[in-house]
């Protein structure tokens, strides 16, 4: 369960909203909007439609990040074929620089949760050790990368450290200043004035809130505040109210 919560975010840290968004109505944001609005029809449109105002890298992880809501909320076998053709062509072939190496991760990271979706978490822990090993690669202080895409690097690296010293074996009793930290920053993200950066905090975190922390009304705040910033999404209210417990 826990491993599920880790890995949505990578897909993000690559989308230069400022380098794109020249308006608050740019291609990504259009796309995102559409995704958690479960507009997937009218997402997947847009995203071909506007392929050649893309890079193919961009419009590939959107697609990638669509395809995984839709198998993820109706856990049909028609929806996880479509995730996996997505993910059989995501483009892994160049791991010798930065964009080969961040595609791998990211690849890497949806399979893990496809894994833990069907329950194989043999498969998952496997993954688990190997983005753990591409996440050491990719040292912050190497990366060419905006403040806005350091900030969802840094978020991501937050995240993956805080299900790490949650899950630590060895670790008795109260939370580690490692783990305390990694929640802190998340918070302090959910505030953001990056919609993408703050509306993946307030998920993240309420989810640990609800299945780790056991900070219900907390948890219900942050998918509360998401349900208002994404009116059409039938998932986050449901949450919000407690009627869904199970996602």
């Amino acid at each position: 369960m826990i491993l599920r919560f880790s890995l949505v975010i990578f897909f993000l840290l690559t989308f230069p909203l400022k380098d794109y968004a020249n308006e608050n109505d740019s291609i990504v944001i259009q796309v995102f909007s559409l995704i958690y609005n479960q507009k997937f029809a009218d997402a997947e449109r847009m995203l071909k439609e506007k392929q050649n105002q893309l890079d193919d890298f961009y419009s590939n992880i959107l697609k990638l990040d669509l395809y995984w809501w839709k198998y993820s909320l109706s856990r049909s076998k028609t929806d996880a074929e479509a995730f996996k053709k997505v993910l059989s062509e995501f483009d892994t072939s160049q791991t010798n620089n930065q964009k080969g190496r961040i595609n791998q991760l990211i690849r890497s990271s949806y399979e893990m949760r496809y894994e833990v979706k069907r329950y194989n978490l043999i498969g998952a822990f496997l993954l688990r050790s190997d983005v753990r090993k591409q996440i050491e690669v990719l040292k912050p202080e190497t990366l060419q990368l905006s403040p806005e895409q350091l900030n969802l690097f840094n978020f991501y690296v937050a995240l993956f450290q805080y299900f790490d010293y949650a899950i630590n074996p060895f670790s008795f009793g109260g939370k580690s200043p490692e783990l305390l930290n990694s929640l802190l920053l998340m918070e302090k993200y959910s505030h953001d004035d990056d919609v993408i950066l703050s509306t993946m905090a307030h998920y993240f975190l309420g989810r640990i809130d609800l299945k780790v922390e056991n900070k219900t009304e907390q948890g219900r705040e942050h998918f509360k505040i998401l349900a208002e910033r994404f009116p059409e999404n039938t998932l986050f209210p449901a949450i919000a109210n407690g009627t869904n417990t199970k996602f």
